[in-house]
């Protein structure tokens, strides 16, 4: 230990700075340091016993070091020049003091006082004034520099910035100087020299005005926007410089915010376009977590796109469902999926099974430039907080992530919309990042009265994105999330004792480290697919599964064990089938492989391209087309025989159920194409394209039918005419 050195102490998660300044036979006086700027607000040195500061030193995470001194404190001023000229003079008022100090009985709180007053009586300066530069001189590690004097403030009531030359005091001229404080990366990108001057004001209020007469957005966006639009073309030289890294923020988003508050006048129309948002109180005990991976949230949400197939010509096939999972301690997103069915667990399963297992694997075929480096595998949590809906309290979901994965699920009461606000926080900022991207097909607001009602139908025409278009968008902005720094990650300490970046994923990994202790996953990417499969139950004889009316046959070697301990008599069993590719199924072993069983021939034809999901969605559906069928052959022969009745088709009804079972079936197929493509699935040559066929080839497929059954009628005529 030796005067000047600094001491670093963490005492209930805070970090302190104690700066030696005195050192006697039995105690040390010390001075709390920290940001430059709180040189201001310093208080006097206090009185330390060398048994507790030996203490202090011994404690974990505990260090001695030395702090950098401030860029303008570092160079000292040269010889003769008006900066040396006010230091030397601003040392003659306290040196006396600096000596007197050296002796400990000065020190106390009352001669302390006391001889600072004496001494600014003696000068006829301020207390005050003579304290301040006492304390700086301690502060900074007893180095005249600084005492040197800060550079003021703008006059009251005067312009902010002059572009005329401005006279040093030397008679000599100099250009206008960036004022405010330094920017934390300046060591790193340089100093900020750019002044805004009255024609980037006029750029900024343009660039917001025109986002505004666009429709909905806010600061940050414009401020984005006009970085990369007017400030590029006004100064492209530093635009370039800014964008390689090697240039600070020329007009930060704080410069910005003020610029428009204090110049910007708009209507009624655009100020209605500009959103802004209230900081709500943060006093809410539910979103309190420990560690990544001991609380993630999950929701689902209604993207706000319209969407079209990959056929040719496209339709369009609606808005898609958008499922999502966080990290309430880091804010980092492990999973996203997209889907075009309704609701339900096999759209879940989805979201946890990528959540859990390699990106590279899952978006291969997808054709999304994703990798586990830039997006990290997901750590199994210990909470997953769910609302009520009925795609997470399913029978299923709680036997496959509760009793296998062993994880609690903690659905929120009933109206208890902040329960899971962290997500749901982030589900207006994809929204509004999905908005900004200008994406087609893609509309802001909710469509609940005229105006947001036509921009809908708008975006409903204007669709030209298919399913994995919009997938492959949603996780460009997931992953720019995660590596962007976040507000609430600033306020954990923890994070910038440890020099981690106060992102989400920089937050996630090291947590995972030095937090929970969970580095990856205890599954591969098969268990996770089977641990996550639906849950139901089918019988089990000594030939195979009955399941759903269908066959299902002996695949590998437990399965044909499992056989043989059942006989002709149909037994209940519990299975696990992806209803999405029901072509396969599992019965569970207490240890071991689970048995596998595949669909034989016969089921795979009866089948089809349906999943088992679409197969009893389109029960009723098939009910009814057989009565309507029955119905119409019933009064068509009834019609025949009356000859009087004349019957009328009703085209544009039979024309818009046509099209509605048109569009669901490209929903449905635009969904299952892209699961296999998730993964990795082929299905088996049986099962053909779910697209549905064009009018041409149902046309062609018609004559076709037509001419056989001609044909086989002529030889059945032939046949008859021998005899």
């Amino acid at each position: 230990m030796s005067r000047w050195l600094v001491l670093r102490t963490s005492a209930s998660g805070e970090q302190t700075h104690l700066r030696i300044t005195h050192i006697f036979r039995h105690c040390v006086y010390a001075i709390k340091v920290g940001e430059p700027e709180a040189a201001r607000y310093a208080r006097r040195p206090i009185r330390i016993l060398l048994s507790e500061i030996d203490e202090m030193a011994d404690k974990p995470n505990a260090a001695w070091g030395r702090i950098d001194l401030p860029p303008r404190f570092s160079t000292p001023p040269s010889d003769g020049s008006d900066r040396a000229r006010s230091v030397e003079a601003a040392w003659g008022m306290i040196e006396p003091l600096v000596t007197a100090f050296e002796k400990e009985e000065n020190l106390k709180r009352s001669r302390y006082t006391s001889l600072i007053r004496q001494r600014a009586e003696a000068l006829d300066v301020s207390f005050i004034t003579l304290n301040r530069l006492l304390l700086r001189y301690y502060y900074f590690g007893g180095t005249k520099n600084a005492l040197l004097h800060l550079p003021a403030g703008p006059v009251p009531g005067t312009a902010g910035y002059s572009q005329a030359n401005i006279d040093d005091g030397n008679g000599k001229s100099r250009s206008p100087v960036r004022r405010g404080r330094k920017g934390i990366l300046t060591h790193e990108l340089g100093e900020n020299t750019f002044i805004v001057t009255e024609d980037d004001i006029g750029d900024i209020i343009d660039c917001l005005k025109s986002a505004l007469r666009r429709g909905r957005t806010n600061i940050p966006a414009v401020h984005e926007e006009y970085l990369a639009t007017k400030f590029r073309l006004r100064h492209p030289k530093i635009h370039r410089k800014y964008l390689e890294e090697k240039h600070p923020e020329p007009v930060t988003l704080r410069q910005f915010r003020y610029y428009v508050d204090l110049h910007a006048q708009l209507n009624e129309d655009l100020a209605k376009n500009l959103v802004t948002y209230q900081r709500r109180s943060r006093e809410v005990g539910s979103l309190h977590s420990s560690g990544p991976g001991e609380v993630y949230e999950i929701d689902a949400t209604g993207g706000r796109m319209y969407l079209v197939t990959s056929t040719d010509p496209p339709i369009s096939v609606g808005t898609p469902t958008i499922y999502l999972l966080i990290d309430r301690w880091s804010r980092f997103v492990p999973a996203a999926y997209i889907s075009l069915r309704a609701p339900s667990y096999e759209e879940v399963r989805h979201v946890l099974l990528i959540a859990f297992t390699s990106r590279e694997a899952r978006f291969k075929a997808l054709g999304v430039d994703i990798d586990d480096k830039r997006w990290p595998i997901g750590c199994v949590p210990a909470v997953i907080c769910d609302d009520r809906g009925p795609e997470f309290m399913s029978e299923s979901m709680e036997k496959a992530i509760v009793n296998d994965l062993r994880i609690e699920l903690t659905p929120l009461p009933p109206l208890c919309p902040d329960g899971k606000a962290i997500i749901e926080r982030f589900i207006r900022e994809l929204k509004r990042r999905m908005s900004n991207a200008k994406l087609k097909g893609v509309y802001a607001e909710r469509p609940l009265d005229p105006v947001t009602k036509r921009v809908a139908r708008k975006a409903e025409a204007a669709a030209a994105h298919t399913l994995a278009d919009a997938y492959r968008a949603i996780i460009e902005i997931i992953v720019d999330h995660n590596n962007r720094p976040h507000s609430a990650l600033r306020e954990r300490k923890e994070l910038s004792r440890a020099g981690v970046k106060p992102t989400p994923v920089n937050a996630y990994r090291w947590g995972l480290e030095n937090i929970s202790g969970v580095r990856s996953p205890p599954f591969s990417d098969e268990d996770y697919y089977r641990l996550l499969l639906a849950t139901d139950f089918g019988t089990i004889t000594n030939r195979g599964v009955r399941y759903k009316g269908r066959s299902y046959l002996p695949a590998n070697v437990t399965a044909h064990s499992l056989l043989a301990k059942f006989t002709s008599n149909g037994r209940k069993k519990e299975i696990r089938i992806d209803k999405t590719f029901p072509h396969q199924l599992f019965v569970v072993s207490p240890r071991g492989e689970w048995g596998e069983f595949h669909l034989d021939r016969n089921g795979i034809s009866a089948l089809g391209t349906l999943t088992l999901d679409e197969e009893e969605a389109f029960s009723g559906q098939n009910s009814l087309l057989w009565a309507r069928a029955e119905h119409q052959s019933r009064v068509s022969r009834v019609a025949a025989k009356s000859k009087s009745t004349k019957i009328g088709n009703k085209r544009g009804k039979a024309s818009t159920a046509e099209h509605g079972r048109e569009k669901s079936a490209a929903r449905q197929g635009e969904t299952i194409e892209m699961k296999k493509k998730l993964l990795g699935e082929i299905l088996p040559e049986e099962v053909q394209s779910t697209r549905p066929p064009a009018p041409s080839e149902s046309k062609e497929w018609a004559r076709i039918e037509e001419e056989e059954n001609r044909q086989r009628l002529e030889q059945i005529r032939q046949h008859r005419r021998k005899r």
